[in-house]
């Protein structure tokens, strides 16, 4: 077995991942999620001894879905990981010279760290004010970041059909 790269992902690509015409590989949400689901699952049935099924599942989505979507949505926007469910526009996003005519490189590294962080929209608008910024460039990266939305939605459209069958 060859070690692992640190960019990759523990689990390494799932039959669901594909590869784009241009060579990116676009790995399901889906998919990955379902596999840390799992993986928590076993942890937790082993430290119990027994087959905790769906508490496990549910303990996950409670403790762990919007900080582990936050994380795919900061790899998938820096360009780092292409995520499927987040769609093709917005890999790379922060790193596109494009979005510097609309918020200068020192605010959107700011804002990024606050959000890698764990911080929400309202964290960013404060840190935002704490330190002077206009908001025009604040108020329109997050629209198109959009967490909160996406978070959701990839919550309620795909994970609960395959956690609670619908």
């Amino acid at each position: 077995m060859r070690p692992r790269k640190a960019t990759e992902l523990p689990e390494g690509p799932l039959p669901t991942d594909r590869v784009e015409v241009d060579g990116v590989l676009v790995h399901s949400l889906t998919a990955h999620a379902m596999f840390a689901m799992d993986r928590h699952k076993w942890i937790e049935s082993e430290k119990t001894g027994r087959d905790v099924g769906g508490d496990a599942v549910q303990e996950w989505l409670d403790r762990c879905w919007k900080g582990w979507t936050r994380a795919r949505l900061i790899e998938h926007l820096y360009g780092w990981r292409c995520w499927g469910a987040f769609g093709r526009d917005d890999f790379g996003l922060l790193t596109r010279e494009t979005v510097d005519y609309h918020v200068p490189r020192a605010i959107l590294e700011g804002v990024a760290e606050v959000l890698a962080g764990g911080g929400e929209n309202l964290d960013v608008i404060n840190w935002a004010l704490a330190h002077g910024h206009s908001l025009d460039a604040i108020l329109w990266l997050l629209d198109h970041i959009d967490i909160n939305a996406k978070r959701q939605r990839l919550l309620t459209d795909h994970i609960r059909l395959f956690t609670d069958g619908g």
